[in-house]
């Protein structure tokens, strides 16, 4: 993954787990509103391995670690898709709950029928019972860094995303939790921006300086 933004005459490379940390308040300023409003085109640009451009969807940025909700409507939407996925390879579940649905279906026309309103019925789908039963990721964070190792988890189950962007988000970790992070990110092989606006101890990161220039350091 390369990332080409303003300022910078050449591309930073992402692999894994990747700290950039920018010293200059308003540039950081700028490159976080460039995340958030990214489109593939304009200042900031991405690409992945293979040199093509990285698609706004293929993008998940976190701003607010606490307030980032977990079973969002596009992360659900993924999730029944697949469930759905794996029934249709099982038919004869599927065709278990798909039998029980239609005598529900019958039982509430019969009810129906029995109103002096003019009701009707629609029909029922898998994905419609999946909402129904309020199926959903079940979160346990008490802590920061357990918020962000469900977001890491998720990240690694939404396939169609290429790149998460975590923001400021090592301000609020221990050295120690930063380096299971690392860990984890790469055990999941899965690539993750960590942007920062001052350095982090105990990490490798890049740097870059007041005056522009990017160094790599090893903060002790």
């Amino acid at each position: 993954m390369k990332i080409n933004f303003p300022v910078l005459d050449e591309p930073i490379l992402i692999n894994r787990s990747t700290c950039l940390v920018i010293e200059d308040v308003q540039v950081f300023a700028k490159v976080v509103q460039l995340f958030y409003q990214y489109e593939g085109e304009g200042d900031l640009k991405l690409f992945d391995d293979k040199q093509r451009a990285v698609k706004p969807a293929e993008l998940m940025i976190v701003i607010d670690v606490l307030g980032f909700e977990i079973n969002s409507a596009a992360t659900l939407k993924l999730i029944y898709a697949d469930l759905e996925e794996q029934l249709n390879e099982n038919l004869e579940i599927k065709g278990k709950i798909e039998s029980l649905v239609a005598n529900i279906g019958d039982l509430l026309a019969e009810e129906l029928i029995e109103q002096e309103l003019d009701l009707q019925s629609g029909e029922l789908t898998i994905l419609d019972l999946f909402k129904v039963f309020n199926i959903r990721i079940e979160t346990r964070s008490d802590t920061i860094f357990e918020k962000v190792l469900e977001i890491i988890q998720v990240f690694k189950y939404l396939v169609k995303k290429k790149l998460l962007v975590l923001i400021n988000v090592s301000t609020f970790l221990t050295q120690q939790e930063r380096l299971e992070l690392e860990k984890q990110i790469s055990l999941q092989e899965i690539d993750v921006l960590f942007l920062e606006p001052r350095k982090v101890s105990g990490i490798k990161q890049l740097v870059l300086d007041k005056d522009y220039f990017l160094l790599e350091e090893n903060m002790i």
